[in-house]
């Protein structure tokens, strides 16, 4: 390890006389590449892994989607602290009463970003729906928001509900809607927030589906749950699906060629397995979906519909408990990353408040601006961002969710 450590640091080195990498940059990209457990990508063969092209798109550090390195400048440290201490001006809430009457469902709201999205939801006076693996996660779920609106809205606050959801069980899917009935009634859903999945599994791990967990976990699942809710949105009042997906696409290769794009012929892992690079592949199958349903919703009228995808930041939750990263503890700051290279990375890593932002504002944004940004992609900012060409292909878009439905055995009619 200390061989391949010694590798990257010396081709960074080469990049910044050949003018692909800033000077400054280079202990910082070198210890990231470390860090995320990419050693052995990197030393792999260029078809896995473009080191040029790497080097050029994460010179930024943007593989970790970090806004910025704050080093040890007081000011900095100011900052952090603030964040911590709960006096963050960077967390966006809506207002109280704001989303009264609207129902949210949330996938994966045991923790981390879903858990926090739902507090602030539900705040605003939205009914939340919270999903989560097991039952006794989902009631530990739905105290804590409940505890959280004792506090901040005096006991107000929007209904707090639970139902277990298990994206690796095509079981757990298909009865969902009927459970979702059963609890709620026939009221409608206003956003449908896919917000589970799991991030870089060092090991190919195979679902009692038959599937790759990451594809099942981040694309399959979440695809199949859309279908079936689609009839349950709210079409008369307007309807939303969030998908949350990450930077990370932008890493996604076909294995045969090495080029960046989604790789149709490894899916399931069938060809080649690595832990992030399937976990980009699915990010890109994320906004691939978000611009199909977007466009084949626009194509049959529903002008009701409106799909966006985003990246939250780079967040310490428990989307990296099966990751290289390893665990993270306390609320998502005390996180390996962030606590090895605190030197290097100090205050880049966004809390879960802070990671929350953007899906709690596209969830709150009222409905003739959300119309305004059908399909688009949103960073941890809010802002919309420019997606390469490859992230749009329109052929690859329909191919993906021809391919899905086949493989799930369900038809996914927008109409």
């Amino acid at each position: 390890r200390t061989s391949s450590n010694l590798k990257i640091y010396i081709d960074c080195v080469q990049a910044k006389e050949e003018g692909t990498m800033n000077g400054g940059r280079l202990l910082r990209f070198a210890t990231t590449v470390s860090l995320l457990g990419l050693t052995d990508a990197w030393t792999s063969s260029p078809k896995c892994f473009d080191r040029t092209k790497f080097l050029q798109q994460a010179g930024s550090l943007t593989l970790l989607g970090t806004t910025g390195v704050a080093g040890n400048s007081a000011r900095a440290r100011a900052a952090t602290t603030n964040r911590q201490a709960g006096r963050n001006p960077r967390v966006f809430s809506p207002g109280p009463g704001s989303l009264d009457g609207k129902i949210v469902v949330i996938t994966g709201a045991s923790s981390g970003l879903g858990l926090e999205s739902a507090k602030r939801l539900a705040a605003a006076g939205a009914t939340t729906v919270l999903t989560t693996r097991t039952e006794e996660k989902g009631a530990k779920a739905v105290d804590e928001v409940r505890a959280y609106l004792s506090e901040r809205c005096d006991g107000g606050g929007g209904a707090v509900l639970s139902l277990t959801l298990d994206l690796d069980d095509l079981d757990s899917i298909k009865s969902f809607p009927m459970r979702y009935s059963q609890l709620v009634g026939a009221c409608k859903i206003s956003v449908l927030m896919n917000n589970a999945g799991v991030a870089a599994i060092p090991d190919r791990q195979i679902t009692k589906d038959g599937f790759e967990r990451t594809f099942q976990s981040n694309h399959l699942g979440p695809f199949l749950l859309t279908a079936k809710l689609f009839p349950y949105l709210d079409r008369e009042n307007g309807a939303r699906v969030i998908n949350v997906s990450s930077i990370a696409h932008s890493y996604a290769t076909i294995v045969s060629s090495g080029s960046n794009g989604l790789d149709m012929d490894n899916l399931n892992g069938e060809l080649q397995y690595e832990g992030w690079p399937s976990y980009s592949r699915t990010k890109l199958e994320n906004i691939l979906f978000t611009q199909e349903l977007q466009r084949r919703a626009d194509s049959a009228g529903l002008e009701w519909l409106t799909a966006v995808s985003l990246h939250p930041g780079v967040v310490g939750t428990d989307i990296w408990r099966n990751s290289y990263l390893g665990t993270k503890v306390d609320g998502g700051r005390d996180f390996s990353l962030q606590t090895t290279a605190s030197n290097i990375f100090y205050g880049s890593i966004l809390t879960t408040e802070e990671g929350a932002n953007t899906q709690v504002w596209l969830s709150a944004l009222g409905e003739s601006d959300i119309r305004k940004v059908k399909g688009l992609y949103f960073d941890e900012k809010r802002n919309p961002k420019k997606l390469e060409k490859f992230a749009k292909d329109t052929a690859k878009a329909k191919l993906l969710w021809d391919r899905s439905e086949a493989l799930l055995g369900t038809e996914f009619k927008v109409e």
